[in-house]
């Protein structure tokens, strides 16, 4: 049994266990006859890679999905959407204040696409953002489709004991109450965050940050030279969001102790609001001979390259420590996993877990600097060659996003089948 089947299970029982095959996909017209399952999206960025990562697997699982979407610039990555949307205009990561502006505005925009979102079968919000829009847009439509929140990280504003922070939980609390459906990618969000502290006993669903593969690419095997059992030369790859300053600093220092043992490779987008520039990233590669920033990437055309070319992946963060930070389990866990690439992580948190309990790399107490520098000088070629022998045994599916999101649409179809299910 899965972990979503189980806690799906215990959590309520509300929800069939319908055969999650592309035939099954979709509620009834009224001719009796199956449609494709109609998704309205809420989305904060349609340049976003995890968005186009999302609305590909529901496309890829039969359903068709409607965009009501905002964008951002990305530099080297903004490309057409390839699904019917609605542009609801710019917006920028972070910054909430500047964000609500852009939200009220989009209000606008939706208003005049009522009858459009009256035809979704189900309402999918990403974040808590987009889910105060999707619940004020379904009102204003008259919609009764079912309200699924998605929630893959707990941004750190939602934890604030002061400021913005109860007025945010306030918010959310009262939103997950017309929600029908809670997804989540690490079951800590659930068992930390939104049953203890929202007090949510609803429905959820496991949706783990796997790789995607569509019919258009596969994961490729990158070759791979085996490691010297003598002061073997370690590189160590960071990729996605930049956002951690102090995994920074601790990559500095331990590059600058070991310049003949280690090398760092940084790929990813900068995160401005957590004051980590595109300009500071190349400013430390041209000072530090032996850690590169190698700017945004696609994703997952440009994986095997850049996993083929580490030994170790960066899964930590202590950004929001003690919350989102010790709750998530990133994409970058599942990334090095696909091309047999151990990780780092802290012990203690749900990455940890997910390492230590599944051998999938290392894990690292406190004073987490002082144990990398011991751990990094200590690595030889044959615990290495071990590890990564273990990590290339496991199934597929433990990395890639084989039958998971075909299971969500299966239950996305079941709500939209009860909702307009006669009484």
């Amino acid at each position: 049994m899965k972990p979503s089947d189980k806690h799906m299970g215990m959590k309520t029982g509300m929800i069939d266990r319908t055969a999650s095959t592309r035939s099954s996909y979709g509620s009834e017209n009224d001719g009796g006859q199956r449609r494709p399952l109609k998704i309205a999206f809420f989305g904060h960025d349609s340049n976003e890679s995890t968005i186009r990562k999302r609305v590909s697997a529901f496309r890829a699982a039969g359903s068709n999905v409607i965009g009501f979407m905002f964008s951002r610039v990305r530099e080297g990555l903004s490309r057409p959407v390839e699904w019917t949307n609605i542009d609801l205009g710019r917006t920028e990561d972070g910054y909430y204040g500047r964000r609500l502006t852009r939200l009220w505005q989009a209000i606008v925009v939706l208003r005049r696409h009522r009858d459009l979102l009256r035809t979704a079968d189900v309402i999918y919000a990403r974040n808590i953002d987009m889910l105060i829009v999707a619940r004020i847009a379904k009102a204003m439509a008259g919609s009764d489709a079912p309200l699924v929140y998605e929630a893959l990280d707990v941004h750190p504003a939602m934890t604030k004991r002061t400021g913005i922070g109860p007025i945010l939980r306030s918010v959310e609390r009262h939103l997950l109450k017309a929600c029908s459906l809670l997804v989540v990618s690490s079951p800590t969000f659930i068992d930390r965050y939104f049953v203890p502290v929202q007090g949510y006993r609803g429905p959820w669903f496991l949706l783990e940050n796997k790789v995607f593969a569509d019919d258009g690419w596969q994961p490729e095997s990158p070759a791979r030279e085996e490691k010297s059992a003598v002061s073997p030369i370690w590189t160590i790859g960071w990729f996605g969001v930049i956002r951690c300053q102090r995994s920074l600093d601790i990559l500095q220092r331990i590059a600058a102790a070991l310049p003949d043992r280690i090398v760092v490779h940084l790929r990813g987008i900068p995160s401005e609001p957590d004051r980590i520039t595109k300009e500071k990233l190349e400013r430390l590669s041209s000072t530090t001979r032996n850690i590169f920033y190698f700017g945004p990437y696609r994703n997952p055309q440009d994986l095997p390259q850049m996993y083929g070319a580490v030994d170790l992946t960066w899964a930590v963060d202590f950004s929001a420590a003690g919350a989102n930070s010790d709750w998530l389990i990133p994409n970058r866990l599942y990334e090095g996993g696909l091309y047999g690439v151990p990780a780092i992580a802290r012990r203690s948190t749900a990455t940890g877990k997910v390492v230590e309990e599944d051998g999938r790399g290392w894990c690292l107490d406190e004073p987490f600097e002082t144990n990398l520098a011991h751990f990094l000088r200590t690595l030889d070629g044959a615990s290495y060659t071990e590890m990564r022998a273990t990590l290339c045994k496991k199934d597929r599916s433990a990395f890639v996003d084989v039958s998971d999101t075909a299971d969500l649409v299966s239950k996305l179809s079941a709500l939209a089948l009860r909702q307009r299910a006669p009484e």
